[in-house]
């Protein structure tokens, strides 16, 4: 499957399984919002029409300063190691 399609599969699993635990929370206004957004972004990947994908990296966020993303998705456009 296409790196990129397993990233934004990821990511509307990630909004999915937050929107369900801040739903347990009682956090409805949060969990609606997430949801929302899992919603328009699954809409967005099904338009055929639409061949661009993107998503912000937070590399400094991770504590790996993004290398096991890079690793683990195989974009050579990412391949340029950790933070100096």
């Amino acid at each position: 499957m296409n790196p990129a399609l397993n990233l934004a599969l990821d990511h509307i699993d990630h909004l999915v399984n937050r929107a369900k635990f801040l739903k347990k929370c009682g956090e409805e206004s949060l969990s609606d919002l997430l949801f929302n957004e899992a919603r328009s972004f699954a809409l967005s990947m099904d338009n055929d029409d639409e061949s661009l994908f993107f998503m912000r990296y937070h590399r400094y966020c991770s504590d790996s300063f993004g290398i096991d993303f890079e690793i683990t998705h195989g974009d050579p456009e990412l391949m340029f190691g950790g933070v100096v």
